[in-house]
């Protein structure tokens, strides 16, 4: 499994990440995640509109409202019914789409067991990958629409942190871990927080492998204090 799937054959140790990459091999695997969890038909319509649209136009003024409506097949009334607005589509759609990252994560991760090392590797390029994949002026017009908390603004960080707890804890090569949830999940959202601040700035180092790495020592660091020393014994 490990260098066969799409969304994690990436250098991101050494090269710039390219969204036009990542875009390209993540939306299919967005929407056939859609296509398992997201149960009303009208939504879905209209998520995967706005993934194809904005995957093809990579800005917010891409996302126009007529093409959002003729590429999904309903009419605007119904799209108001549901959203109330394109702002409010913006942001429901945006978030939905991260929590089916999670769900494709772990599609991947529980068809593999994995040492610590690998491990750190591979959430490391999904989260990374999945990051660089939306283009910052989406996340910040979703960002200024929220106004609202980071936690509340990617409540995905929640079922991520639950995800990586159950992988760690039944995997072979990683049950000698000891992790306290309430630690995994701040150190995720830390880590989410240091990728959203530099998003939101527009930074120049964004997307380049300093940022990847640092990303992955963070990780790697907080689960290398939680190996037991009995396990060696």
């Amino acid at each position: 499994m490990k260098n066969k799937i799409a969304i994690t054959n990436f250098d991101f140790e050494t090269q710039r990440a390219d969204p036009d990459n990542l875009i390209n091999v993540w939306i299919p695997e967005i929407e056939a995640a859609a296509e398992v969890y997201v149960k009303d038909d009208r939504f879905l319509a209209f998520l995967l509109a706005g993934l194809r649209l904005g995957g093809r136009f990579k800005t917010v003024k891409g996302l126009r409202l007529t093409d959002i409506v003729k590429t999904a097949g309903y009419s605007r009334s119904t799209f108001f019914r549901i959203f109330g607005g394109r702002p409010r589509f913006l942001c429901k759609g945006y978030q939905l789409t991260c929590l089916l990252w999670v769900k494709v994560y772990a599609k991947y991760l529980n068809q593999q067991e994995l040492n610590l090392d690998d491990f750190c590797k591979f959430t490391m390029d999904v989260f990374y990958g999945a990051s660089c994949s939306v283009p910052n002026e989406v996340l910040l017009a979703v960002w200024r629409e929220h106004n609202g908390t980071h936690s509340t603004f990617h409540p995905h960080l929640a079922e991520l942190a639950t995800v990586i707890h159950s992988y760690l804890g039944q995997n072979r090569e990683t049950q000698h871990l000891k992790i306290d949830t309430t630690e995994l999940d701040a150190v995720l959202r830390s880590l989410d927080l240091i990728v959203v601040n530099a998003r939101l700035e527009d930074s120049d180092l964004w997307r380049t492998p300093l940022y990847y790495n640092t990303l992955s020592k963070m990780l790697k660091g907080y689960l290398s204090t939680c190996i037991c020393p009995a396990a060696y014994r």
